[in-house]
């Protein structure tokens, strides 16, 4: 009885051995065949087949021992995630970039636009705003739902508008006194994300999609050669104010525009700027 087992062992370990034998073999083979058919630069279709003929193979050869391996897979998979995630080397910035920011005339737009806290009065009229408005409406949007829209703010509309944040922070004015933050634009455009019922597209990704919106509006407006500083706030969708601007229940407001020229002073400035932009690497990774 012990003999039989004996010898039922090292049939195994010699079974076990030839097999991994054969697999680093053939492991072997498939990389010359690789190596040899990349370097000749048949790539595509052929390592698509190459690929179908190994899976094939190895489908074949490890048939009798499916049922074993599926039960190994499964109770080293965290063991493989262990390794995957130790093996991670990030990014590869091995090879040169082909983009040039400062001769494509959109990338240097989004790389050299500025915030312009202070803007002066001319401000772009209805017209250009509708155009503005039609440049933006490409913004990714999930089923093309359009949730946000803008309300203008000119004249005595802002002084509305700080009469309702003044309610809305309680404060109570002399005589004669106004509230005048919003009065630091001729011209504010409020962003109202408004989304839809969609069993598809959940509610903050159609505020992201309006955020969105708001930050092509900027890029926009910048590169039409406005100024333009996104503001909101903690009073932002008080009552008081989303009543001004007739919100309905479901609506957020995201804030304002203040819209405007750009200051010679600040025009100076950005000549001389060497303000870097931030490191984009830590904006980058793989799993």
């Amino acid at each position: 009885m012990g003999s039989h087992k004996k010898d039922k062992c090292k049939k195994s370990k010699h079974k076990d051995r030839k097999r991994s034998t054969d697999a680093g073999d053939a492991c072997e083979v498939t990389k010359d065949r690789v190596r040899a058919h990349f370097l000749d630069g048949n790539t595509g279709p052929w390592s698509k087949n190459l690929a179908a003929q190994d899976a094939q193979t190895a489908r074949s050869a490890q048939s009798e021992n499916y049922a074993d391996l599926a039960e190994d897979a499964a109770a080293s998979a965290s063991d493989r995630t262990a390794a995957v995630t130790s093996i991670r080397r990030g990014p590869d910035y091995s090879v040169p970039s082909s983009i040039d920011i400062v001769a494509d005339p959109v990338l240097h737009a989004l790389s050299t636009r500025r915030s312009i806290s202070k803007v002066d009065s001319e401000t772009p009229n209805d017209s250009d705003l509708l155009e503005i408005i039609r440049s933006i409406s490409s913004v990714a949007d999930h089923k093309a739902l359009r949730p946000w829209r803008f309300l203008i703010i000119r004249g005595d509309d802002r002084h509305r508008l700080g009469d309702a944040l003044d309610e809305a922070a309680g404060v109570v004015r002399k005589p004669g006194e106004t509230n005048t933050k919003p009065l630091r634009a001729e011209l504010l455009l409020a962003l109202v994300s408004s989304p839809v019922t969609h069993d598809k597209v959940p509610e903050w990704e159609q505020h992201a999609t309006a955020a969105g919106a708001g930050h092509l509006l900027e890029l926009a407006l910048w590169q039409a050669g406005w100024g333009v500083m996104w503001r909101s706030g903690t009073l932002t969708n008080t009552e008081p104010v989303r009543r001004l601007h007739r919100l309905n229940d479901h609506e957020l407001l995201m804030g304002w525009f203040y819209i405007g020229a750009v200051p010679e002073r600040y025009r100076q400035r950005l000549t001389t700027s060497s303000r870097p932009l931030p490191k984009p690497e830590q904006f980058l990774d793989t799993l």
